[in-house]
């Protein structure tokens, strides 16, 4: 790729650009007209490149969804994980803070949530990889908030699994059942109630061998 400069833009910096235009536009049509329903014309059209540049970056509009789909679960894991910064001793209280920065996301850009929950669904065994892998990692997040106090015992990898499996299901559902609804309940009811089921999930995993 030749290293010359356009109006100030090196080669790098208008690639750079290009990529964002396109995940930009990606999401802006899966998440609305949705993924089975977009061309590649109909991307390179609302990002503003021509389709030759499309390709330059990704192999089909498949390769874009999973790129989109990472940019989308990146912004809610920061969210969630920014919100968990602050100590604290109460695991009700860090799953309450990092759930309603989580739902924050989800609510204030339904795009993300029709993409990371509806999108991807059957699209290709691919695409099912990544999601379940994802969503199993998000799931491991909130076991680690859940153990993370004292008397917890130490789990197999096998019961991390599961657990995980069991959070990040129970959250999923709730969060497309929420938006089915037009994010009723408010955002802040919805947070303390999954908290207080994460809270529940963490005292069933104290030793009772050891004081609580």
């Amino acid at each position: 790729m030749s290293g010359r400069t356009y109006a100030g833009e090196s080669a790098d910096d208008r690639l750079a650009r290009r990529r964002r235009q396109l995940l930009d536009a990606g999401l802006e049509l899966f998440g609305t007209a949705g993924y089975r329903a977009t061309t590649v014309r109909q991307l390179c059209r609302a990002a503003r490149v021509s389709d030759r540049y499309f390709y330059e970056h990704f192999d089909s509009t498949e390769d874009l969804l999973l790129a989109v789909y990472a940019t989308c679960t990146d912004r809610l894991e920061r969210a969630a994980t920014a919100a968990l910064e602050e100590a604290s001793d109460e695991v009700a209280d860090l799953a309450r803070r990092g759930l309603g920065a989580f739902l924050g996301v989800v609510e204030g850009d339904p795009r993300l949530t029709r993409v990371v929950w509806f999108e991807v669904l059957g699209v290709s065994p691919r695409v099912e990889a990544a999601y379940l892998a994802r969503m199993q990692a998000f799931g491991h997040l909130m076991v680690d908030v859940a153990s993370g106090r004292d008397g917890v015992a130490a789990l197999p990898a096998v019961t991390r699994d599961l657990l995980a499996s069991t959070a990040v299901g129970a959250v999923s559902h709730t969060v497309v059942t929420w938006t089915s609804a037009g994010c009723t309940p408010a955002r802040e009811e919805v947070a303390a109630t999954l908290a207080r089921f994460l809270a529940g999930a963490a005292t069933a995993l104290v030793d009772p061998a050891r004081p609580t």
